[in-house]
C-alpha cells in the first residue's frame, strides 16, 4: 500500500486550534503510518506545527482579536479584516495547493482551506468548537456577524464531516465528540523533575495571541505582593509577548510542550482559552482562568470554571485558596473516539493507489 497523501489545514489565530491538530496528527499517525500530513498554518500555528516534527506550507496568519488592556473593541472590525484574510488566504492557495498529491483535507477550524476543497470536490472533514460565533455586543458587529454565520452554515452543510466540541445541529454529517488534547509525555513526577520544579509552581499562559498582557501584568503583582518563599511562577507569554524574568519569576516565550508544563504545575492562571483550560482539567490541575472582557467563548470557558474577567482584582486570594485546595481527578479526553471516526472518513473516502 503506497502513501495517502493529504493536508491538514489550522486557524492560525491563537494556538487551541494547533494543538488539537498536532494530537489529532499523531494518533492518526499511530494507527496508520502510510498517511502523511502537510499542514497549511500561519504563525503562530506554524511554529507549533513544525517544531512538532511535521512539515508544513506557510499560510497567510489570520488576523488577532482587537483588543485594549484585556477588553476587546467591537469585533466588526475583526470581521472585515477576516473577509480581507479569506481573499488573501484563497488566492495563496490558488497559487500553491496541488490537489491531485493531497488527496483529502482535514481542517482544525480553518475555513480559506474547507472553501477550495469543497469547490475541487475533496474528501473534507473539519474540527471545531461550534457552528457559530457570538461574539457581538454592538448592532455594527451583530450585522456582520450574522452575515459571518450565514455564509459559514452554508458552507458546512456541503463538508463531508464536521467533528464539534461543543452544541452543534444535528446535521447528517456532524458528529459530536469530546476534547481533544496533546497526550503528556511523561508521568507529572518525572516531568516535575525533568522542568526542574522543585517548589510549588504557578504557570500563567495567555495563549498565541497578544490579549493576555493583562494577566501577566497583573499574575506578577499578586505573585510579589504574596511574597510565598515554596512557590515560584512560570511565565508563557506566547509568541507575540514578551515578559521580564525575576526573583522567583521564570519567563518562554514559546513552549511546542506546554501540556507536559499544564500537568508538571500546580496552578494554571489563563486568559480561559479552550485548549488550556481543557489540557489542564485533562491533567487534573487547578485552574484560575481571567478572560478578556468581551471575549464571549472565554468569558463562556471561565464561567464554567467560575470566574469572571472582574476576578482580576482578586487573583491574591484565588491563588492563596486554589493552591489550597491540592489537585483534581484527571477528566478523559476524547482523543481515541475522534482519531477513529477521522480513520473511518479517510478508508471511506480516499482509496489507497
Amino acid at each position: 500500500m503506497g502513501e495517502v497523501q493529504g493536508y491538514f489545514a489550522v486557524h492560525s489565530q491563537g494556538l487551541g486550534h494547533a494543538t488539537q491538530a498536532v494530537a489529532l496528527a499523531r494518533g492518526l499517525r499511530e494507527r496508520r503510518e502510510d498517511l502523511y500530513f502537510l499542514f497549511l498554518a500561519g504563525v503562530p500555528a506554524l511554529d507549533l506545527v513544525v517544531a512538532s516534527g511535521f512539515d508544513a506550507m506557510t499560510a497567510p496568519p489570520a488576523p488577532d482579536w482587537p483588543a485594549v488592556d484585556g477588553r476587546l473593541l467591537p469585533v466588526w472590525r475583526w470581521y472585515v479584516d477576516y473577509a480581507r484574510y479569506l481573499r488573501v488566504a484563497r488566492k495563496n492557495l490558488k497559487r500553491e495547493a496541488d490537489w491531485k498529491s493531497n488527496r483529502f483535507l482535514l481542517s482544525a477550524g480553518e475555513v480559506a482551506s474547507v472553501r477550495e476543497a469543497v469547490r475541487h470536490r475533496i474528501p473534507t472533514a473539519i474540527i471545531l468548537n461550534g457552528l457559530r460565533h457570538d461574539f457581538a455586543t454592538d448592532p455594527a458587529s451583530r450585522l456582520f456577524e450574522g452575515y459571518g454565520n450565514f455564509w459559514f452554515s452554508r458552507l458546512a452543510r456541503k463538508v463531508d464531516l464536521i467533528l464539534a466540541l461543543d452544541d452543534a445541529p444535528s446535521w447528517p454529517n456532524v458528529r459530536r465528540i469530546k476534547p481533544i488534547v496533546r497526550p503528556f509525555s511523561a508521568s507529572r513526577e518525572q516531568l516535575r523533575e525533568d522542568l526542574f520544579f522543585r517548589k510549588k509552581t504557578i504557570l500563567v499562559t495567555v495563549g498565541g495571541t497578544a490579549i493576555g498582557e493583562y494577566l501577566i501584568r497583573e499574575s506578577v503583582k499578586a505573585f510579589r505582593a504574596l511574597a510565598m518563599d515554596d512557590v515560584s511562577m512560570v511565565i508563557v507569554s506566547g509568541p507575540k509577548l514578551k515578559a521580564e524574568p525575576e526573583a522567583g519569576v521564570y519567563t518562554y516565550g514559546f513552549l511546542p510542550n506546554l501540556q507536559d508544563y499544564v500537568l508538571a504545575a500546580d496552578l494554571v492562571i489563563t486568559t480561559g482559552g479552550k485548549g488550556t483550560v481543557r489540557e489542564a482539567l485533562a491533567a487534573g490541575t487547578r485552574v484560575i482562568a481571567i478572560p478578556p472582557k468581551g471575549h464571549v467563548e472565554a468569558e463562556r470557558n471561565a464561567a464554567a470554571l467560575g470566574y469572571r474577567h472582574e476576578d482580576l482584582g482578586r487573583l491574591r486570594e484565588l491563588i492563596v485558596e486554589k493552591l489550597a485546595l491540592g489537585r483534581l481527578p484527571p477528566r478523559p479526553d476524547g482523543n481515541a473516539e475522534a482519531v477513529q471516526i477521522l480513520l473511518d472518513f479517510l478508508e471511506s473516502k480516499v482509496e489507497p493507489r
